[in-house]
């Protein structure tokens, strides 16, 4: 009898306590139309609202439902490599809460792991988003295909991933995670889907501006070593800049007998180039502090209990 494939749906969850049930019935209505098994791992990410009981609530009537809650919050980053750990499936889904990720291209996805490709991500099309966040997100995409070491596409953390990909995963132990970054350079038979983002359920972005901005530097920090180096040619350019400038008032001062006036000037490179050096200096203790944190080797998460995962 032949056996069917089991997939493995990754969610995470933190203070969603009010869009979970939309979510939840929306991927039922198409997981029941696909003729695979399933596990989602809801993945309670330190949730501080009524999230944890609403997930326990929906997993007694849909015993697919498994719960890993997490002892405080991680984050999106480290929730998602909990339930990855954690999962069993021949093929992997990350899928976040907020209904962005339309469940829907779930169908699409399976469809091209069965053609032979390995990682199947979804390539991010129209947003419903701000202007400045549709710009800021831009910009981002752009910058990181122009620094990062590896092929990065405008990509998020929405994919599916073979079981073999997965194992790869699982081994990538860092701290400061950047999942669609390592999902690249893993390799493999990948390909992209243009998808278009929906709103978020309550259509209130949940992601603050500043955890974005953390989030661009880790995938900027793990695959590259460019801000290091920009910071070194910076350097070389004002010091050559620098020698240009004392020939030329020397030259002013012997041939032609001027003396250079302007108090004002003078301080305003003093403050730019004293500023230049604070940057490349806050660069170097970047990718120090993320030395002392692999150095340190915790955990990227600690579960508190899990439910479901014995049935």
């Amino acid at each position: 009898m032949h056996k069917r494939k089991l997939i493995s749906i990754i969610v995470p969850v933190y203070n969603e306590e009010k869009g979970l049930s939309a979510f939840h019935g929306q991927l039922k209505k198409v997981i029941d139309a696909l003729d695979y098994d399933f596990e989602i791992v809801f993945v309670n990410d330190g949730s501080t609202d009524g999230s944890l009981e609403v997930l326990v609530s929906l997993h007694k009537n849909d015993k697919r439902m498994k719960i890993m809650n997490l002892s405080r919050n991680f984050g999106q980053q480290n929730a998602l490599t909990a339930g990855i750990d954690q999962a069993k499936g021949d093929a992997v889904i990350l899928l976040d809460v907020d209904l962005e990720d339309k469940p829907e291209y779930i169908a699409s996805f399976i469809d091209y792991w069965n053609k032979g490709y390995q990682v199947v991500y979804a390539r991010r099309g129209k947003r419903k988003v701000s202007v400045l966040r549709k710009i800021c997100f831009g910009l981002f995409h752009r910058a990181n295909r122009i620094i990062s070491s590896v092929d990065m596409d405008a990509a998020g953390a929405f994919c599916l991933m073979d079981q073999v990909v997965v194992k790869q995963m699982q081994k990538l132990t860092e701290r400061d995670k950047y999942i669609p970054g390592l999902r690249s350079w893993i390799g493999f038979k990948q390909i992209g889907i243009e998808t278009v983002r929906g709103s978020r359920y309550d259509n209130m972005p949940r992601v603050r501006f500043s955890s974005l901005f953390k989030l661009a530097f880790d995938s900027f920090t793990s695959f590259s070593t460019a801000p290091l180096k920009i910071a070194m040619f910076l350097g070389i350019f004002f010091s050559l800049l620098s020698f240009l400038g004392v020939g030329i008032v020397i030259a002013l001062k012997l041939v032609f007998k001027l003396a250079i006036i302007g108090w004002a000037s003078t301080i305003s490179i003093i403050l730019f180039l004293g500023g230049i050096q604070l940057i490349c200096i806050g660069l170097q203790g970047e990718y120090i502090a993320r030395i002392f944190n692999e150095v340190k080797n915790r955990p990227n998460y600690i579960i508190r209990d899990k439910i479901g995962f014995d049935e």
